[in-house]
């Protein structure tokens, strides 16, 4: 049964041998190194297959032949290993040629003589029934061991020296190939050296397995670029053995305990074994975690002294980005904790230029001399971080199969001196890079670094583009500020007790001499009625145009809009103020600009009486085509003889109104029931409704909803807001139209005279289960010619806009992408609106 383990373990080294130097020639670069591993693995697996037949020799003969040519391939195993180890890890050959020609000359001697002379090598061999051979060695042994330790103490000065010189991945490649080459020629040298010249041959045939172990670190330094560290190798090894110890002591004692407890019970003889099984085992899983984290946590106290602790890192970077809401001030921390902790001897961080994506801006440089350069030269290494999202290594690069893109890349990596470079990711794309250079260790960076650079992008990244918005914002309230200084509009502050706190120079030019600290009813009555509303409701007023009389009696026609002012958590009322224009040239203008425009706008309008006839036409076609389906219903003749002439009649108004473009008349306003206008509109678009398997929900406060405003043009605004709303809910091929009719009060539009108080208004809110609207639409879903349909004009809600807006209300949408939209309008009930047009 020995015999077949030990075979088995040879067995299995010989074909290792080939597996390591089929991966070095399938995963590397062919160099003189990989040349020099590969005819290493060569050699040891003549030796080691030479020694699997020698433990299967059945005569002293055959035993004899066999481990002489073992021997053979051993004569050359320091003069192989010298010469890899020289090469290593650059594919130059940095060693002594003095000591390879002794190294060469002595294998071929030793070589020479066990050929030669009989009984230098093998004086004896016996082979014991059942066992392998024992070998009696002669003087060749000597001269092989005195090669052996040559060869093996100058590997160690040649690795040593390197490792003095070396840094970044070389350093980790060396300090692999070290830990190798100690661990397995140690063990080696103790099993077929040692061992037999004190005559422990038992042992021999191992010899070649732990070679092996070494050769697949050698293979690991050279094919690999995340080498774990070997303190990290050896912190596992350790934690591995401590923890399976304790748990063996653990497992024994418990069992021992619980057999000493149960002894003079009487307990069934199945659980009385049993049970201390079970136990042994939960005392295991108590204590087997908190045993190797206290394993781990002193390693790392002891031997990993060097490290630093992720989580302590990411919290205090974590901290900074929290707290620093200046881009200066953020980087320049985030820049000398990564310094610091991280130990890199130069950090840069790099953003995207916000108006061209290929321009780097160094906006932090532990070199202050390179803050605020820019750079178009790397927009192929940007595209390559967009597309791979994740750190780059420049030793990683430079070690990996050779590529245009990677050479590439590595090239502008070392222009920039970036041993490492960070990209910086929104959910909006690439905000920017963080380039480290070489550590001052001269050491890799390890996959702890790359951990935490990974987890730090995200929420660094939306630090970064924080701390931009709030650099913007405050270039903006700068340039604000300026504005406001040199503006000619007038400004007046108050506060709550009613005195003049702050004026402009413009405030002189229209309202003529005011006085610091004077009281409000000292100012122009519109004025100082204005400031006290503001005051009183503690709301602002927009855009409020009235007429100034001056002390000298010109009448000057203004704009006013008011704010609060407040301070504290709680915003406590401080005061008022308001911002006057004058708009005499104004008004002097907007009678030029509405004939001109009238004039060049003709084109525009034909498109929006085209759009408006459509609506009418679509009622009247709906109405044709249901007669011949329709015609015995009383109700529906009665219906369609009371529409149809009514939507010619409105195509006919507008035709009208396009015939008399030059000349418009003003619209008739008068009291109207916003309801029955709804429920006609709604009738209109019955067809419509049914074929997109619509269902209709309204709710009014009462039967009769009274406004005040023109019919047509009240009709207009519903029509077109339900046929976009059944346009909206086409693709879902079903939907909920939502009308919801109530009272509120809002603030009093532009154009107002008199007082600026809040007027009583009917709100509509029009919704529809629909596909949504984006950012973008939202914003310009008013403009004119704006439109998302394929055969839209663009015109039918700037049509809306307009008719809400002269019959004095507002209108406004809200939505999102997938979800319900909803226009909602505020307009006049019909006694404030006739009270405000009449006066």
């Amino acid at each position: 049964m020995e015999l077949m383990i030990t075979s088995g373990f040879l067995a299995a080294s010989a074909i290792s041998c080939v597996i390591l130097a089929i991966i070095v020639l399938v995963r590397s670069r062919r160099t003189a190194m990989h040349w020099a591993f590969i005819t290493l693995c060569a050699d040891l697996f003549g030796w080691t297959t030479a020694i699997f037949f020698v433990i299967q020799s059945t005569t002293p003969e055959m035993a004899r032949f066999r481990v002489d040519v073992s021997f053979w391939f051993a004569c050359f195993l320091p003069v192989t290993y010298y010469t890899f180890i020289a090469l290593f890890p650059r594919g130059k050959f940095d060693g002594s040629q003095i000591l390879f020609a002794i190294l060469a000359a002595g294998g071929t001697t030793l070589l020479i003589l066990s050929l030669v002379t009989e009984g230098n090598y093998i004086q004896e061999i016996v082979i014991p029934p059942g066992s392998a051979p024992k070998v009696k060695y002669g003087p060749l042994l000597l001269g092989f061991s005195a090669l052996s330790g040559l060869v093996f103490f100058s590997m160690h000065a040649n690795l040593y020296r390197k490792l003095r010189r070396s840094a970044g991945i070389e350093k980790r490649q060396i300090q692999h190939v070290f830990f190798g080459i100690f661990l397995a020629t140690a063990t080696g040298a103790l099993t077929n050296i040692v061992g037999p010249m004190v005559g422990v041959n038992d042992m021999e045939p191992y010899g070649p397995v732990f070679i092996v172990a070494m050769m697949g670190f050698f293979t690991y330094a050279m094919v690999r670029y995340h080498l774990l560290d070997i303190l990290v190798i050896i912190s596992r090894t350790v934690v591995f053995a401590v923890s399976s110890s304790t748990v063996a002591l653990v497992f024994l004692g418990s069992v021992t305990l619980v057999h000493w407890t149960f002894r003079d019970l009487p307990v069934r003889e199945d659980l009385r074994n049993v049970l201390p099984t079970v136990i042994a085992a939960l005392v295991i899983v108590l204590l087997l975690e908190p045993i190797r984290e206290r394993v781990q946590l002193v390693l790392n106290r002891v031997i990993m002294r060097r490290r630093y602790d992720l989580n302590q890192f990411l919290a205090r970077v974590g901290k900074t980005a929290a707290e620093c809401v200046k881009l200066d001030e953020l980087l320049d921390r985030v820049t000398r904790e990564i310094q610091t902790t991280i130990g890199a001897s130069i950090v840069r961080v790099l953003l995207v230029d916000e108006k061209d994506p290929n321009t780097l801006i160094t906006e932090l440089s532990t070199k202050p001399d390179e803050k605020g350069a820019q750079t178009h030269e790397y927009a192929e290494l940007l595209n390559h971080i967009r597309v791979t999202n994740e750190p780059l290594l420049l030793e990683k690069l430079v070690h990996d199969r050779v590529s245009p893109a990677n050479v590439r890349t590595a090239e502008m990596l070392a222009e920039l001196d970036a041993y490492l470079c960070v990209p910086l990711f929104r959910t909006t794309g690439l905000v920017g890079i963080i380039n480290c250079g070489q550590k001052y260790s001269r050491d890799m960076y390890t996959n702890e670094d790359v951990m935490a650079f990974t987890a730090l992008s995200s929420p660094l990244a939306t630090a970064v583009e924080n701390a931009r918005l709030y650099r913007q914002l405050e270039e903006a309230n700068q340039h604000r500020a300026r504005i406001l200084s040199n503006m000619r509009g007038g400004v007046i502050a108050v506060d709550t007790n009613r005195i003049v706190t702050t004026i402009n120079y413009g405030v002189s030019d229209i309202l003529g001499q005011v006085e610091l600290g004077s009281h409000i009813s000292q100012l122009n009555a519109p004025v100082a009625h204005i400031l006290e509303e503001t005051l009183k409701n503690r709301r602002p007023v927009l855009d409020y145009e009235t007429v100034v009389v001056r002390p000298d009696e010109e009448r000057v026609p203004v704009v006013m809009s008011t704010s609060t002012l407040t301070a504290g958590e709680e915003d406590e009322l401080i005061g008022a103020m308001v911002v006057i224009y004058d708009l005499t040239q104004v008004k002097r203008l907007e009678q030029n600009v509405q004939r001109a425009h009238r004039l060049s706008s003709v084109g525009t309008l034909a498109a929006g009486m085209a759009h408006e006839i459509k609506n009418p036409l679509v009622s009247i076609k709906t109405f044709s085509q249901l007669l011949p389906l329709r015609y015995d219903d009383p109700d529906f003749r009665a219906t369609f003889t009371d529409i149809v002439p009514h939507e010619v009649e409105r195509i006919d108004s507008i035709v009208t109104r396009l015939l008399h473009f030059a000349r418009p008349k003003p619209a008739t306003f008068a009291p109207q029931d916003l309801r029955a206008i709804i429920e006609e509109v709604l009738v209109l678009v019955e067809n419509q409704l049914r074929k997109g398997n619509i269902t209709v929900e309204t709710d009014f406060p009462g039967p009769r909803v009274d406004i005040y405003g023109d019919e047509q043009q009240l009709h207009q605004v519903f029509l077109n807001l339900v046929l976009n709303a059944i346009e909206a809910m086409r693709e879902k091929r079903r939907g909920v139209l939502r009308v919801r009719v109530d009272y509120e009060r809002m603030q009093g539009r532009r154009g107002a005279r008199g007082t600026a108080s809040e007027l009583d208004c009917v709100r509509i809110c029009l919704s529809d289960t629909g596909c949504g609207m984006s950012s973008e639409s939202l914003e310009r879903i008013f403009t004119p010619f704006y439109t998302t349909k394929d055969e839209g004009t663009g015109l039918g809600l700037s049509v809306v806009h307009g008719i809400v807006t002269e019959h004095g209300g507002n209108v406004y949408v809200e939505s999102s992408p997938g979800q319900e939209t909803t226009f909602i309008l505020t307009l006049p009930i019909a006694h404030r609106q006739a009270e405000r047009k009449g006066a």
